[in-house]
């Protein structure tokens, strides 16, 4: 199943699960920040990406350029493991590296959350690639992507699940509107998929590695 599938299926399963006050919450809050059109600041092809050293599941320091030194790098960045969209995501990377379609190496996933939580997922979902914590979004806000969650959408989500403040530790309340770049050893950035609207992610096969 193609990963456009997948989340149409997700938000299927919303449009029957979620009371209809909330979806109209939700609905509200992403139309507002899609008007905003974050997009335009985010980096484009053709930039050189910045380079960072963040943390791993186990704590060790990652950096881009290091890593380029060896291979091009799938860069991409998600909201965290209470995002269902987010999760399908990362288990469609895992599902490529799994049918040969991409190499672990070449994969790298950043999320504004602690290591801990980075961990979890990590561990309960078998993933092979690495995820890096972002905390305070201070990378993802080089890149252009960093946004701040709207207050009255806030309680909204810690209701369901996703108290940012825990998963980031973190009271500003800010996340990277998810983006997906292809980065070659050159340090430039070759593709870039990037949308305010969380629903939407880039299919691994649509990447010309």
């Amino acid at each position: 199943m193609k990963l456009n599938e997948k989340l149409l299926r997700i938000q299927k399963e919303m449009a029957q699960n979620v009371p209809a006050d909330i979806l109209n919450a939700f609905g509200q809050s992403l139309h507002e920040l899609i008007a905003r059109n974050l997009e335009n600041y985010a980096l484009k092809v053709g930039d050189i990406a910045p380079d960072f050293i963040l943390p791993d599941v186990n704590g060790l320091p990652v950096s881009l350029y290091d890593t380029l030194k060896y291979n091009a790098v799938i860069l991409s960045f998600f909201r965290g493991n209470w995002c269902p969209f987010c999760m399908a995501e990362l288990a469609h990377y895992q599902e490529a590296i799994n049918n040969n379609i991409v190499d672990s190496a070449t994969v790298i996933a950043i999320s504004p959350q602690t290591i801990h939580f980075n961990h979890e997922i990590s561990k309960q979902n078998n993933l092979e690639f690495r995820i890096l914590s972002d905390q305070g979004n201070k990378t993802a806000d080089k890149y252009g992507l960093v946004f701040t969650l709207q207050e009255n959408i806030r309680d909204i989500y810690k209701n369901m699940g996703a108290d940012l403040e825990l998963f980031n530790n973190d009271k500003t309340y800010k996340l990277p509107i998810p983006a997906t770049y292809l980065i070659d050893k050159n340090k430039k950035i070759v593709f870039a998929s990037v949308s305010t609207n969380y629903m939407e992610r880039t299919d691994v096969c649509d990447i010309k590695l």
